[in-house]
Order: C-alpha cells, then sequence, then structure tokens
C-alpha cells in the first residue's frame, strides 16, 4: 500500500514531538506538517514518520491539501499558506528502520515497516 514519509527536522526533540502526538491521539485535534508541493495521497492512507535516522512510525491522514495561513494550537506558531498533510489519532510505532532524513516527501510501500 502507497504512503507518504516525511522527515521531522532534527532539531526538535522526540520527547516534545511525543507531547504533541498525545494531544491528537484521540482524534479531536490535528498535526500538520508543510509540504513542498501537492502529494497523490488519500485521506485514509499513511503517513510515516522520520526523525533522527529512523522512521519511527506512522499516523492517519485526515486532510490533504492547501490551507491558509493558520496558527498552531499546540506551539502557537503561524504556518504560511501552502500544501498541508494532516494527521490524527493513534501514532503507531514501527520496529525503527534506517533512513536518512530528507526535504519535503517521498513515497513509500507500508508493506516495508513493521509495526512493533
Amino acid at each position: 500500500m502507497k504512503a507518504l514519509l516525511i522527515t521531522l527536522p532534527k532539531k526538535y526533540k522526540w520527547s516534545d514531538y511525543e507531547l504533541e502526538l498525545e494531544t491528537v491521539k484521540d482524534g479531536s485535534s490535528i498535526m500538520s506538517f508543510k509540504l513542498s508541493g501537492k502529494p497523490k495521497i488519500n485521506v485514509g492512507d499513511r503517513c510515516y514518520i522520520c526523525h533522527d535516522g529512523y522512521v519511527k512510525g506512522w499516523m492517519s491522514i485526515v486532510e490533504v491539501g492547501e490551507r491558509k495561513t493558520f496558527n498552531c494550537t499546540t506551539t502557537g506558531k503561524c504556518w504560511e499558506t501552502g500544501y498541508y498533510v494532516s494527521r490524527s489519532g493513534k501514532f503507531h510505532y514501527v520496529k525503527p528502520v534506517p533512513q536518512k532524513g530528507f526535504q519535503g516527501f517521498r513515497y513509500v510501500d507500508s508493506d516495508d515497516y513493521e509495526d512493533v
């Protein structure tokens, strides 16, 4: 199954990111990631997260497309208009897979990752 892979910048601590994951796990909030362009992916597909050299897990995509400028409800940061992938619900950890970080997004096959 085709999925999206994004890289969380190394400057962010995974422990801080886990706090954001906790905020959205019940599906009442979303977390968004700005993309370099519009991906060919659908709501309900998986979005895998790479951080510090490893793919760590995935979340379900709940929105994908262009968004106007908005303020993050968790960090308060203002995000510019652009294409975003938004995720919500449980974060599914996978057996860590080495992956060099990159900018933008990539397509991956979800069969290449094993949930833990």
